[in-house]
């Protein structure tokens, strides 16, 4: 596959995530795709030479004397797609990945662009500070959000913003963004043995976005006793503009650090505090995690994709009074949160640049396969409502499904023994995944409720299988989550050579599901193919069972019986 790679974040910008993205996905996307990086420079400064990471660096060119804001935008769009017309006809990308808004103009009219949107444009600006240039920015991001064949955003919270800006007009994909966990360490046990406790803070100084001001606001009502008696040493790492009338005697010396240095100051971090009252992502938590800091963090922004209190951090209120109290709270009981912190630097763990750029590849394969109708019918916005509401349901309903799933499949495998070793079996599940192969090599498992190893939820809208790659398909616990029962119908008759099997729940539906049917009407209208539809009004599943059964076969095949053990 070749995909062409579009920023205007040069990765040699060590501080900022858009650099840190484009250097370590790009390097890793290189290990499974032919990748061409290019850069776009909008910078006053030299151009840089073209590294290990950027294939192309490309400047506009100003010809036309433009003066409004309008036209100086198009003109650098039309200058960069100029300069692009070589590189696209000799390379052929498959694939083009717009990085930032800024990049997507000179491809508006291509089909094949996937754009990621990293952080929603109008959430940095209030009506006092927009402008003639930030009106024809918000323009640009819009055009981009509504057009791009895909938009991929890295949490639910940057989603909703995706929806807000774009009217409602896309489907955005959530995908997991990447992270070093092999550059993190920790020097806690070494701190505590001298006594020490440190509570840091790591990002921007800025307070509309960051909250520094409230967590500066919240050490200074803790005062010096507090610091004095508990020896804790308050740290400020980060760049940018702190107000002097700010009292930071409390703090150590602010610094900005990178490299080494801040993987230094990670590793000596017990706490550390993430006030944000906006965040698309939240790396910083997520680094925080990997060192095995206590990690106290806002709620309800991008930080939710990986931070749960209770599990693997601590929910960190949004005014300095109650902040408080909260970190006085987390210094005293300090050394009880030991499970919270091996948790964390667990869950850190997951979020490999692997998982991130495998979480792509699953996308851009629809994007070259021409299938985008199919994740815009899949990853629409009430499918992360769907897992929401699954992951908020109670324990005993989510083991309750499992195990109805597992004795289904069981039961189905069971019966068409005999053949499962001449056939290629794929069995799609709601959550129950099997932790070994026995059922055998030819029969494999997915759920659409959990996460896949890439670390997407696979659709039943959009499923990542060749044309006629299974004899037979069989559906347990999965249908209940469909949001287009005739497009999953279709995805699941396009992936099977002879039949598809659908158990579906009957009764009490889940807290989760979205469709009840139990009506033969009701599957014969959704089918729209030559297949044939044999619904049943039972199946040997056994009495404890909830489930109802329809068989799906195709035309070719309408001579032949299909398990006749499933009736």
């Amino acid at each position: 596959m070749r995909i062409l790679f579009v920023t205007t974040e040069h990765p040699g910008n060590l501080y900022g995530g858009l650099g840190t993205f484009t250097r370590e996905y790009v390097r890793e996307l290189r290990k499974y795709a032919d990748v061409k990086c290019v850069y776009f420079h909008l910078q006053d400064t030299p151009l840089p030479e073209p590294d290990l990471t950027v294939d192309y660096v490309i400047a506009p060119e100003h010809i036309f004397e433009a003066f409004s804001p309008e036209a100086r935008i198009l003109e650098v769009a039309s200058s960069f797609r100029s300069q692009l017309e070589p590189i696209l006809k000799s390379f052929r990308p498959d694939v083009i990945h717009c990085n930032d808004r800024q990049t997507y103009l000179p491809f508006r009219f291509e089909k094949n662009v996937f754009y990621s949107s990293h952080l929603i444009f109008t959430d940095l600006l209030t009506s006092n500070t927009m402008n003639d240039l930030y009106f024809q920015e918000v323009k640009v991001e819009r055009c981009a959000l509504e057009n791009a064949g895909v938009v991929g955003a890295y949490s639910d919270f940057s989603a909703k913003s995706v929806l807000k800006v774009a009217g409602g007009h896309c489907s955005p994909v959530v995908l997991p963004l990447g992270l070093k966990v092999e550059k993190f360490y920790s020097n806690k046990r070494k701190n505590r043995k001298d006594g020490i406790l440190n509570v840091s803070y790591f990002g921007r100084f800025e307070d509309v976005q960051k909250g520094v001001n409230d967590f500066i606001f919240a050490v200074n009502q803790l005062g010096p006793k507090f610091k004095e008696r508990n020896k804790v040493r308050y740290h400020l790492y980060g760049k940018g503009f702190l107000d002097p009338s700010l009292n930071l005697s409390l703090f150590e010396k602010p610094q900005f650090l990178e490299g080494n240095e801040l993987y230094d100051a990670y590793a000596d971090a017990d706490i550390v505090v993430m006030p944000s009252r906006y965040e698309p992502f939240g790396l910083t938590g997520l680094e925080a995690m990997a060192s095995g800091a206590l990690l106290l963090v806002t709620g309800g922004l991008g930080m939710d994709m990986y931070a749960e209190p209770g599990r693997n951090c601590l929910r960190l209120p949004n005014n300095p009074h109650e902040m408080a109290t909260t970190i006085r709270d987390a210094v005293l009981d300090y050394d009880k949160y030991s499970l919270l912190q091996d948790n964390a630097v667990s869950t850190a763990r997951e979020w490999t640049w692997e998982r991130c750029v495998k979480s792509h590849l699953y996308i851009y394969r629809q994007i070259a396969q021409n299938r985008i109708s199919q994740i815009s019918s899949a990853y629409r916005m009430e499918e992360r409502e769907v897992l929401d509401s699954y992951r908020k349901s109670n324990d005993v309903e989510k083991i309750h499904c499992a195990e109805m799933e597992r004795i289904s499949a069981s039961c189905i495998l069971e019966q068409i023994h005999d053949d499962i070793s001449k056939k290629k079996i794929l069995v799609i599940t709601g959550n129950y995944e099997p932790e070994d192969v026995y059922f055998g090599k030819n029969v494999r498992f997915i759920s659409v409720l959990n996460d896949s190893k890439e670390g997407i939820a696979v659709r039943l809208e959009c499923l990542p299988f060749k044309n006629d790659e299974f004899d037979e398909v069989v559906v347990a616990g999965a249908w209940e989550t469909v949001l287009d029962p005739c497009g999953a119908l279709m995805e699941l008759e396009r992936i099977s050579k002879s039949s598809v099997l659908v158990l579906y729940k009957r009764g009490q539906p889940y807290s989760w599901q979205t469709f009840q049917m139990e009506n033969e009407r009701d599957w014969k209208l959704i089918n729209n193919s030559k297949w044939t539809c044999d619904f049943k009004n039972s199946i040997n599943l056994g009495e404890t069972v909830p489930y109802g059964a329809v068989i799906y076969k195709h035309s070719r095949h309408k001579e032949e019986v299909v398990n006749e053990n499933f009736a």
